[in-house]
């Protein structure tokens, strides 16, 4: 019998699966400030010379930049630190008195930094003294002066009813693409259990006789062929009764896919395929939605193996934080001709991954022509 070692070590998963999506959007939301905070300064830079303040900081010197640099950073801080902290933290958890707490601190504590950031600044340009230096007289006496100075409170109110109204549209944007995401998980539901209906007949009589034809092997001592049958029919009881559930504890995953190894390699002679499989973390009290990892699996046996060729299929599962760590590897063993590698079940497997875990998942699946390698990672379960 070709063997299955399982291990509980720790498995070496990559966990450097590309920038979150979050991530991206904070960058993006950042630049969008920026080119906004530009599209207001710039109309009042042109025509002025230097005649541009944000006193004592000018444009001739270039100090102005500077100062520019403080507002629209400790501005952003504000707006974004509401956003991503503040409302999600403590407004939606209806801690009324510590959000106030909080937006009162944040707001005085970043007008005093940005006011004390700015002497060493005054310094290095030596202003105010070097003012007159530059244009001659006082500023209050400055011909045709532009000042592009905003009351610190003025801006940081302002800043802050707009990030209350951008907190808000994104919500509203969640809210509705939950409610879409929903509505498909619904309408898929209602078609797969209709499915099921009318094919449930079938397994019931294949199950039923899977049972009678393991009591005439196990009567006539056929060891080999009464432990296929009884593999066979736990697949079939998995299928049967497990796969309409929406989640299952990840265990009965692991069962079914060792399961599914000993039936496959009963095709094989002794230690011509090897499977490595690797197990971490709390698999008996994490669930999942079944039938995830199994079509990655079948696709390793599919592909990865073949008739007199020695064959290593790498498996790792590791649960950790909350978050599930899945990962397949095998050699291509088929030729280039008959490798087809995005099938129907894992198609499939990618569309209910993007109905059931939405942004919650990340998979990678890489094909360098010599190895086929899945990379899963399943978060908030």
């Amino acid at each position: 019998m070709p063997k299955i070692v399982i291990e509980f070590d720790k498995p070496i998963y990559l966990f450097t699966m590309g920038i979150k999506r979050h991530i991206k959007i904070g960058i993006l939301e950042a630049l969008i400030m920026v080119v906004l905070s530009s599209i207001f300064i710039y109309p009042r830079l042109q025509d002025a010379g230097d005649y541009v303040f944000i006193y004592p900081f000018n444009l001739k010197d270039g100090s102005i930049y500077w100062a520019l640099f403080l507002s629209i950073f400790f501005g952003g801080l504000l707006f974004f630190l509401n956003i991503y902290y503040a409302i999600p933290k403590y407004l939606k958890q209806r801690q009324v008195n510590k959000y106030i707490l909080s937006i009162i601190l944040l707001f005085f504590g970043l007008l005093g930094i940005e006011f004390l950031a700015k002497f060493p600044l005054q310094a290095i340009y030596n202003l105010p003294e070097n003012f007159e230096t530059l244009y001659g007289t006082d500023y209050d006496n400055v011909p045709m002066r532009r000042n592009l100075d905003i009351p610190n409170v003025i801006k940081s109110l302002v800043l802050l009813a707009l990030s209350f109204g951008y907190r808000y549209l994104k919500d509203w944007k969640q809210i509705m693409e939950e409610r879409t995401r929903q509505q498909t998980i619904l309408a898929e539901k209602w078609r797969v259990e209709l499915n099921y209906l009318k094919s449930q007949v079938n397994p019931h009589f294949l199950f039923n006789n899977l049972n009678n034809i393991y009591a005439i092997t196990k009567r006539n001592n056929d060891t080999e062929a009464s432990e296929a049958i009884s593999r066979l029919s736990s697949l079939t009881r998995f299928m049967l009764y497990d796969s309409s559930s929406k989640y299952i504890p990840i265990a009965k995953e692991i069962k079914y896919i060792q399961d599914y190894i000993e039936m496959q390699q009963l095709r094989f002679a002794e230690e011509e395929v090897i499977v490595n499989l690797k197990l971490e973390g709390d698999i008996e009290h994490t669930n999942i939605s079944p039938f995830m990892l199994i079509p990655f699996v079948e696709n390793a046996f599919k592909y990865g193996v073949k008739i007199h060729q020695n064959s290593i299929i790498k498996i790792g599962i590791k649960i950790k934080n909350g978050s599930l760590f899945f990962n397949v590897r095998n050699k291509i063993q088929q030729s280039k001709n008959n490798h087809v590698y995005s099938g129907i079940g894992i198609t499939n497997v990618k569309k209910r991954l993007e109905l059931v875990y939405a942004n919650n998942f990340e998979l990678n699946i890489n094909n360098d022509e010599t190895y086929f390698e899945v990379q899963l990672r399943i978060d908030n379960l």
